[in-house]
């Protein structure tokens, strides 16, 4: 999170502490903006002076969920990584006795011509081993993928020991990553990027005598982006102009306007897959070393309800209370309790005294013979 974010906190802190809850403190800045800025007006047609397009408001307000939802879980891995790094180090070293074997897998893709099976020994001199009939066609395999188109998404193993082992490229994607506006992008010249699998977050920095969107040109293309502003003569410059490595949605794109600041552009991505650019002409990032998690929001309304539900029965698990599934089971137990023709009509409700299986087969405890419902 950035210093300027952080001068905030005071101020943000006195009202949350006086509101005493999320969603009031929700409610003041919203309403904030209701009251004193025209975050909620709706652009009717192109010669509004005031407001948003239609649908824009709403997705600012979800993109900036989704930035720090993704930076939340980016901070949950991280621990995570540091915790199995040290319960991995304690278990790391293989006894001094045992005998380690290196062997190439059939499927690995390889840059130079395979080198014998290898054994070391104790005192971790190699030892190698002759080569047998067997061991031919694993060296075939390996030579023939050699002529493969590479894949930039998933590039052969040496490059990949390449760009992890690079302690220049790994620092400035830690820079990155800890800028919101650079989230699983980069800073360049005179913009930043982000990205989610979805969409993609430009932001392109303009002079501060920049206050009105009839100043600035954003012209968004399937695979191209233009962006001018005018000078203080009167003239347009040109700030961004270039290729974007894939295509996009254009209907589904749109730009915002930050007075003094930069021109935001939201791109929606046709394929859900990562850039390694935002700009053919750029310099590439590693999206080996980004975040590649995907927000819950992503999914769709089954896959969230599901997870959610996975949720509700761990949290439960941990209480010591039924889950879901416990629960419903229980409701019709309890239907069936008083029904026509029950062994239990008018007792009180036991659950300790029946069982029901995922078939619905009930069994009475202490009863030899099961019951159908």
């Amino acid at each position: 999170m950035s210093k300027n974010l952080e001068a905030y906190d005071s101020a943000l802190l006195g009202i949350i502490q006086h509101e005493g809850e999320i969603l009031k403190f929700l409610d003041v800045v919203l309403g904030f903006l209701y009251r004193r800025t025209d975050f909620y007006r709706v652009m009717k047609s192109r010669d509004d002076k005031l407001g948003f397009p239609p649908g824009v408001a709403a997705k600012m307000l979800l993109n900036m969920f989704k930035k720090y939802d993704d930076l939340t879980r980016k901070d949950d891995e991280e621990r995570e990584k540091i915790m199995q790094k040290k319960q991995h180090q304690e278990y790391a070293v293989p006894p001094p006795a045992k005998i380690v074997e290196i062997s190439l897998e059939t499927n690995t893709t390889l840059s130079t011509t395979e080198s014998p099976k290898r054994q070391c020994n104790v005192n971790g001199n190699p030892t190698p081993v002759e080569t047998n009939e067997e061991s031919k066609p694993q060296q075939m395999s390996a030579t023939s993928t050699r002529d493969k188109e590479p894949d930039p998404n998933n590039p052969p193993p040496s490059k990949r020991q390449d760009d992890e082992d690079d302690p220049e490229l790994a620092a400035k994607q830690k820079v990155f990553q800890a800028n919101p506006e650079s989230y699983n992008g980069a800073v360049r010249d005179n913009y930043s990027w982000s990205q989610s699998i979805t969409d993609v977050d430009i932001r392109i920095q303009i002079p501060n005598y920049i206050v009105k969107g009839r100043d600035v040109k954003v012209d968004i293309e399937k695979k191209r982006v233009k962006v001018s502003h005018k000078t203080d003569s009167g003239s347009w410059t040109e700030i961004v102009n270039g290729d974007l490595p894939w295509e996009i949605n254009k209907e589904e794109s749109m730009w915002t306007l930050v007075p003094k600041e930069h021109v935001h552009i939201n791109l929606e991505k046709r394929e859900e897959r990562w850039w390694e650019a935002v700009l053919t002409t750029e310099e590439k990032i590693s999206v080996r070393k980004i975040d590649a998690s995907r927000p819950m929001t992503d999914l769709d309304d089954e896959a969230q309800a599901k997870i959610e539900e996975m949720m509700y029965n761990e949290q439960q698990k941990r209480m010591g209370k039924p889950t879901s599934q416990e629960q419903k089971v229980q409701h019709i137990l309890r239907d069936a309790w008083n029904a026509e023709g029950s062994p239990f009509k008018g007792q009180p409700f036991d659950p300790t005294k029946i069982n029901m299986d995922q078939g619905g087969v009930v069994t009475i405890n202490n009863q030899e013979e099961p019951m159908k419902l």
